[in-house]
């Protein structure tokens, strides 16, 4: 409970104060057998210095072997926790083979003429790096890579590894924002002419004041950037224009805006925000820091919701009856997660009724896939494909008597079971972890069921104690969902990864979430 409370005493008006803010900072000039650089170390550091003022945590790594590099990148990802902010910062040599981008480190040697394999096996894939960082957990990532110079392997005779010049277009995973020094087979000017002193490239020098303009979301930063690196680029005849890939739910800002010289005086709005974040947690001991906070106030109707709410916990939890031991033959099993035990049993029930499954081993293979198929054609279930193996669907089977498949019509009108229907993306078990807006780290489980076209229903339950009902709609990889927990509705927006085997997302109460099977 003490805890909550000053949990609630640091509670911030916008959430993404409360994610820690981590970078990554990397600068290669000293390469060992391919063209020295001028400017990317010096590059890297103000960024670095910069970050720091803007109170990131930043990890520095100048002038790193691939072994160093992959170092410095494992120490930097293994402070990333879930809802983290992440910025990544490569100034050096980078080279695009077969579609993929790669990061040179400083002792990368250069090879003869289609030694490409040789390349990406001592580099470090940008694809990789991005993984790296998504599998954090992280909340946002922003990545900015300057590597678009000249390939460093052209070669005088035969071919060259990898494209003439500059990186290639790429997709962002889910989260992430990713900024090139410049568009895709474009040069990247380290400076504009010889008589150009200054210790920054061209890009660099553009960016670093951006970065501490207050109020300047990311989007627009990157507007103004484009802008202001092609006006400098085009003083010199050169085209540069920065690329990005956005990938990024919500916005991002590196410097806030100002805060008013004489914030107002914290009224009953206060009182109302705190509500809302523990109503939103629902838990009796969110309820009760709330309740002890505002002892005093118990005449204003905030604190007489919460109140309600809390004694409304106490019915529930004096009614509930004791977690009844399942027995054989319950009719009223409850909804679990698939298990092989389940399945088992609904291989089981299928051969009862005649539907062919074959030894009940617990393996959803094609026979039992077919003799599921048959089942939905032959009765009037409502279940779906993708019911196989569920709690639900084997209560069903149990409940069904004769021989169903067997005394299917067997015409040639009578419609076959469609191989085709689609695939539910979303049915089974997910594990999700969660960071809110009061730094509360939340890990759970929600089990989705397919219910009809885009629409699946679910039961979540976390490590707070809450529980929830939801409802999910999946058009193409967009996600929009509405959890249903005791005293609060909570939307979310999110996006599953193109594996179909994670999604990100954040909702109204301003958590952050990643969710895996």
């Amino acid at each position: 409970m003490r805890f909550l409370s000053v949990l609630f005493l640091c509670l911030l008006p916008i959430a993404a104060a409360a994610q820690n803010r981590m970078a990554l900072v990397i600068g290669n000039n000293s390469y060992s057998d391919v063209p020295v650089l001028a400017k990317a170390r010096a590059d890297a550091q103000s960024i670095g210095t910069k970050l720091n003022e803007l109170g990131f945590t930043v990890t520095t790594a100048l002038d790193q072997d691939r072994r160093g590099l992959n170092k410095k990148i494992s120490e930097f990802t293994a402070r990333l926790e879930p809802g983290d902010a992440a910025f990544v910062f490569f100034a050096g040599h980078g080279v695009e083979i077969d579609g993929e981008n790669y990061l040179l480190p400083t002792d990368i040697a250069a090879p003869s003429a289609g030694g490409s394999d040789f390349v990406k096996s001592e580099s470090i894939a940008l694809s990789d790096l991005l993984d790296r960082v998504r599998k954090t957990g992280a909340r946002s990532a922003v990545v900015v890579i300057d590597a678009c110079r000249n390939n460093p392997f052209k070669l005088v005779e035969g071919r060259s590894i990898g494209t003439t010049r500059g990186l290639g277009r790429i997709a962002a995973p889910q989260g992430t924002f990713v900024i090139f020094s410049a568009g895709a087979g474009q040069l990247a000017l380290d400076r504009l002419n010889e008589d150009d002193t200054a210790e920054n490239s061209v890009f660099t020098r553009a960016l670093l004041p951006l970065l501490s303009e207050p109020g300047l979301e990311l989007r627009t930063l990157v507007a103004g950037l484009r802008r202001e690196v092609r006006d400098l680029a085009l003083t010199v005849q050169h085209r540069q224009v920065p690329a990005y890939y956005d990938e990024m739910l919500g916005e991002f800002y590196f410097t806030q805006a100002a805060l008013p010289a004489e914030p107002a005086p914290l009224p009953a709005s206060t009182m109302q925000t705190d509500f809302e974040v523990a109503r939103s947690i629902g838990t009796p001991q969110a309820l009760d820091s709330f309740l002890e906070r505002y002892t005093g106030r118990e005449d204003e109707y905030t604190y007489t919701v919460a109140l309600q709410l809390r004694q409304g916990l106490e019915t529930e939890q004096a009614q509930a009856e004791p977690p009844a031991r399942e027995t054989p033959g319950t009719p009223d099993v409850p909804v679990i997660p698939d298990s092989k035990a389940v399945m088992r049993d609904t291989q089981a029930a299928l051969n009862e009724i005649g539907c062919q499954a074959g030894r009940p081993d617990g393996i959803a293979g094609p026979r039992t896939r077919s003799a599921f198929a048959a089942y939905l054609a032959a009765s009037d279930s409502t279940l779906g494909a993708d019911d196989l193996g569920t709690a639900h669907a084997l209560e069903e089977l149990r409940q069904k008597s004769g021989e169903i498949c067997k005394s299917a019509p067997r015409t040639a009108s009578a419609p076959a079971p469609s191989p085709t229907k689609a695939a539910a993306p979303l049915a089974g078990t997910w594990k999700f972890k969660a960071t809110c807006a009061l730094v509360v780290k939340v890990t759970g489980n929600v089990h989705y069921t397919h219910a009809d076209g885009n629409k699946y229903h679910g039961r979540l339950s976390d490590s707070l104690g809450q529980n929830a009902n939801t409802e999910v709609y999946l058009n193409g990889q967009q996600i929009s969902g509405t959890d249903y927990f005791p005293g609060i509705t909570v939307t979310w927006r999110g996006r599953l990864a193109a594996d179909g085997r994670s999604f990100t997302s954040s909702g109204s109460t301003g958590c952050a979430v990643y969710a895996w099977r």
